[in-house]
């Protein structure tokens, strides 16, 4: 997305390089949300999703809560699940259709600074490119580079995730399911239709209530739990994949030195659902607004600091509100309140707080 705002502005002069070729396998259920899908109507790129095969549209949810409640709502979702394969090598597509260079298998593994501490390019290995503005979304595991460049001094506490794929999953069309396992909280597990007769499932929960156990097990075990049944007559599509999921409760140290953190490598990403792609798309196109302003006000042609700066200000104007209010929910989804809410869903008052939550952030 940052590649697309550059060079839908005019702005050619970048280099996009990524470890992967496209289309690539990437860990993720795939939820384009309500906040997603308005995002990009607001780019421009509204004929992107109705696109992109296969996908599947969701309408409804099922919930399972914690106390075993089972329920069906129809809370005005209007939300997507596209494969994260098809979704990135689209918008990949896009801005190479806009004169985006693309520079595949390239795996950063060091960043160069110049005297000053600055981030002058990267290296992989006996590659490197040189660059006076570096744009760094390399995602949830980025610990590392947080504490060797620039670091975020917080504590960090990683969501851990797993995932897989099966085919001819029993399903009603149009519904997602979220499971709010007691194992899990304030996480869950799902289930999220892909199209094409392809469903993923999931799960996602901190790190530390792993307790010692292997994400792989406890995944396992979820299945065991909520699925056995349904799973028999289903048909397994590849591996399943370990992932872990980068967040925080507010926007801090997404710049210095010339670099902007983009995405889960910033921890924007919802606290409480573990959803990152609105969060990724937005901040991918803010960075990409403070270097066009930072071109535009500097002098000799280099970039203006105090413009690139500002780019940590715009994200907590965009995210902060956001961040915090998801805070508020994960908390919420930890204590009995979010139990009496699923059991008292057929008010209104239910449906609307569950809407937001699960439909409609943004």
């Amino acid at each position: 997305m940052a590649a697309y705002r550059l060079a839908s502005g005019g702005f050619h002069d970048f280099i996009l390089a990524d470890r992967s070729d496209f289309p690539r396998l990437k860990p993720c259920a795939g939820g384009i949300a309500p906040s997603s899908m308005r995002f990009i109507q607001r780019m421009g790129m509204e004929d992107l999703l109705a696109e992109l095969r296969p996908s599947a549209r969701m309408s409804r949810v099922r919930f399972v809560g914690p106390g075993g409640q089972n329920i069906i709502m129809t809370t005005g979702l209007k939300a997507m699940t596209i494969n994260r394969r098809v979704f990135d090598a689209a918008l990949l597509d896009r801005a190479r259709a806009l004169g985006a260079r693309f520079v595949p298998g390239f795996t950063v593994r060091e960043l160069m600074r110049d005297g000053r501490g600055r981030v002058v390019g990267a290296r992989d290995g006996g590659r490197s490119i040189e660059a006076e503005v570096t744009i760094l979304a390399n995602g949830g595991r980025n610990r590392e580079f947080r504490e060797r460049y620039f670091a975020d001094r917080r504590p960090l506490r990683l969501i851990a995730s797993r995932i897989g794929w099966w085919r001819n999953f029993d399903i009603e069309e149009g519904t997602m399911e979220m499971v709010f396992d007691r194992d899990l909280l304030p996480h869950y597990g799902w289930v999220f239709p892909e199209g094409d007769g392809m469903v993923n499932i999931g799960i996602c929960l901190y790190q530390d209530r792993l307790r010692g156990r292997n994400v792989a097990d406890v995944f396992d075990e979820f299945l065991e739990k909520h699925y056995a049944r349904r799973l028999k007559e289903a048909e397994r599509a590849g591996k399943s994949y370990s992932f872990v999921i980068n967040t925080a409760g507010s926007v801090k140290d997404v710049y210095a030195g010339r670099m902007l953190y983009a995405g889960e490598a910033a921890r924007l990403c919802n606290p409480a659902t573990a959803e990152g792609i609105s969060y990724a798309m937005e901040s991918g196109v803010l960075a990409a607004d403070a270097v066009m302003k930072a071109y535009a006000g500097g002098r000799d042609g280099m970039p203006d600091e105090s413009s690139l700066a500002e780019y940590e200000f715009m994200c907590k104007k965009a995210f902060n509100f956001r961040l915090r209010r998801a805070t508020l929910f994960r908390n919420m989804i930890n204590s009995p309140l979010f139990n009496l809410m699923i059991s008292l869903s057929t008010t209104d008052w239910s449906r609307r707080i569950i809407d937001r939550l699960f439909g409609n952030e943004g």
